[in-house]
């Protein structure tokens, strides 16, 4: 799979069976959670996070629980440790890995300010109640993504909705360091309007590098594709479907790893 955002090549090789799906827009059938906004034509919107102050305390606890979950991995963290250069401490795919295990699937009540705080603000943005329980299993999580500079740490692009437990949600893309026009989250607009058959998948979890993704890879599309980068600043969240393909974001960075917190929210 090739493809081009922000003048940069980007590829990637997905092992497995491939499939097209029926000629049929997944989101007709479920719930649309960018309905009845202003952005819901594009899939995605950035909007400001948290008031000022607030913002400081969760930068400043996202860190701590970051170095402690690194810590706890087995990673040695200096005196004074920014986080972008996480990278200069898991320069190996093993304790890379060993790290990543380790900040994924996390529990809300480890949010660092209350979960009910973000779910009220997203709530506003999406004109919705909402919450970050998954009606799927009750279970309420949230994820780091940590993607290393030059090196292939990103997943596939993809659509969350190839798991069945992603269905009905709306997805949050939270930068937290090194997120920026050569790292951030890859998009495409309008895709989450797209029918099955407009696009070519792996029929399962990818492999990509002998690495196995939890999610299908986009293998192929048709006709003329806009990949975007919609890069969020700090203190900025990006709201968007989990029905737009999204992902496949390479850290085009020289020497800063990108973090961002992935959250999911249903509606109540």
């Amino acid at each position: 799979m090739q493809y081009n955002v922000n003048d940069s090549k980007l590829e990637y090789d997905a092992q497995g069976q491939k499939v097209r799906g029926e000629d049929k827009v997944l989101l007709h059938h479920d719930v649309d959670l960018t309905a009845n906004t202003n952005w819901s034509a594009t899939g995605f919107t950035i909007e400001k996070l948290f008031d000022d102050t607030l913002f400081q305390t969760f930068i400043t606890n996202t860190k701590e629980l970051l170095l402690t979950l690194w810590r706890k991995s087995g990673l040695i963290i200096p005196d004074h440790f920014e986080i972008d250069q996480y990278h200069t401490l898991a320069n190996t795919k093993e304790t890379h890995l060993e790290a990543v295990e380790l900040t994924k699937l996390l529990l809300t009540s480890q949010f660092p300010v209350p979960i009910n705080i973000l779910e009220e603000r997203i709530s506003t943005i999406c004109h919705k109640s909402l919450i970050t329980r998954n009606p799927y299993d009750n279970q309420s999580l949230f994820h780091f993504r940590v993607v290393r500079p030059q090196l292939p740490d990103n997943n596939p692009l993809h659509r969350d909705v190839w798991l069945e437990d992603y269905k009905d949600c709306i997805n949050l893309y939270i930068p937290i360091a090194g997120s920026n026009e050569n790292s951030s989250l890859v998009i495409v607009p309008q895709s989450h309007q797209w029918p099955e058959s407009k696009i070519e998948r792996t029929l399962s979890g990818a492999v990509i590098n002998d690495v196995k993704f939890n999610v299908p890879a986009v293998t192929g599309i048709e006709g003329e594709v806009n990949y975007v980068r919609p890069n969020p600043v700090l203190n900025e969240v990006l709201v968007f479907s989990p029905y737009l393909i999204h992902g496949g974001s390479a850290n085009f960075n020289a020497n800063t790893t990108r973090i961002s917190i992935e959250v999911r929210l249903w509606k109540r």
